[in-house]
């Protein structure tokens, strides 16, 4: 990401504290057994931050949350010491990207260091651990602890993985195919009270169209499950860039979002052939497409494509709307939810998931007055 060298942080304090003053606050910590027993009497991770939001002290919790076990996060700031993927992006390092404005660890420490009152806000983090991206959804707690005439923050942290991921399953998965169920029974319902064949002739695309619908949602979450657990089946073989741009276009042509919306596929003129796995990819540009579809309006333009460059084939999704600069800044976090029609946070998570560590690929987008949104999804031209 661009940054002029003379902005130090777009967000919170850049100032760094010295080797010498985390040092003595360690000794200080050190030397009083209530804060020992403190931090260690907590049932998840607990940290103390001093006014830098540096680490000086840490329970065998917050242990499991590090990212490079063989490095001393003394001194780290809480997204470096997670391995946040954007912790570095600055050379103040976390709490000063972009990025950390829609941080709720990040708001968390700022509101309680300028304010000395408690804080509590969910936050949700793309790690990196052992060279491998993974998403943490999380509840912070801030709040001032004095010791010693000193104030630190004390940084609380509860692992709400499970608890997001249920919730995201309820009112993103199950909707969607309550939604495409309703749709099979009121079609089949249809066709139940109609007499005339050439009447019951009328609903068959729509049944079939809709029931493949259904059990791709279906099949979407179980890849996603499976992604998570490490256990994801991938089977490679040869198709051609415009075989795969064809089939994908397709799982979408007669969508009840396609309707009053100008939704093409743009064949390429450079065809040939790529190894990948042909479903986890047309699932994953469906993902995309699908998000397109959602948030462009009717008369709308959207657009499914390949580029062709020397080492790499970049299979596009276009649509001429543009994304608000906070919800770019979140747009593959799994749990999060603009609750508009931007496309939701699941789909993109899990496209990014399943490309970046199945598919050997890398996702991106672009989103601005002049490009409008493109979505990218690039793979290896060749093996």
């Amino acid at each position: 990401m661009y940054k002029p060298d003379n902005i130090l942080s777009y967000f919170d304090n850049p100032e760094r504290s010295s080797d010498e003053s985390i040092e003595s606050d360690k000794k200080i910590l050190a030397l009083n057994n209530l804060v020992t027993k403190l931090l260690d009497g907590f049932p998840n991770a607990a940290l103390l931050l001093n006014k830098n939001r540096q680490i000086i002290a840490y329970n065998k919790n917050a242990v499991n949350l590090v990212a490079d076990f063989t490095r001393s996060v003394f001194g780290q700031r809480v997204g470096e010491a997670l391995g946040c993927v954007h912790a570095f992006e600055m050379s103040a390092g976390c709490g000063t990207s972009k990025f950390c404005e829609e941080c709720g660890a990040g708001q968390c420490n700022k509101y309680t260091s300028e304010s000395l009152k408690d804080s509590k806000l969910e936050c949700r983090i793309i790690v990196e651990k052992n060279n491998t991206e993974s998403s943490l959804d999380l509840r912070v707690s801030t709040s001032i602890v004095e010791v010693d005439g000193n104030d630190y923050i004390l940084f609380a942290v509860e692992d709400i993985q499970d608890e997001k991921r249920r919730k995201v399953l309820e009112k993103i998965f199950f909707h969607d195919v309550l939604n495409t169920a309703n749709s099979v029974f009121q079609i089949s319902e249809m066709i139940n009270t109609t007499e005339q064949m050439e009447e019951v002739n009328e609903f068959k695309d729509p049944l079939v169209n809709t029931s493949e619908q259904l059990i791709r949602e279906i099949q979407m979450q179980r890849d996603l499950i499976n992604a998570e657990q490490g256990t994801l089946s991938v089977n490679h073989d040869l198709f051609s860039i415009n075989d795969i741009l064809n089939r994908t276009f397709t799982l979408y042509k007669d969508h009840k979002y396609s309707i009053g919306k100008n939704y093409k596929v743009i064949l390429s003129e450079q065809d040939e052939n790529i190894s990948t796995d042909i479903i986890l990819l047309s699932r994953s540009l469906g993902n995309l497409i699908k998000n397109a579809l959602e948030a462009t309006d009717l008369n709308g333009n959207i657009s499914l494509y390949a580029v062709v460059n020397n080492e790499t084939i970049c299979f596009c999704v276009f649509n001429d709307k543009v994304i608000p600069k906070q919800i770019q800044l979140q747009i593959f976090q799994r749990s999060f939810s603009t609750k508009a029609k931007f496309g939701r946070g699941i789909g993109t998570y899990s496209v990014k998931l399943i490309v970046e560590q199945y598919l050997n690929g890398k996702v991106s987008f672009i989103s601005n007055e002049e490009l409008k949104t493109i979505f990218m999804i690039e793979l290896p031209r060749f093996d």
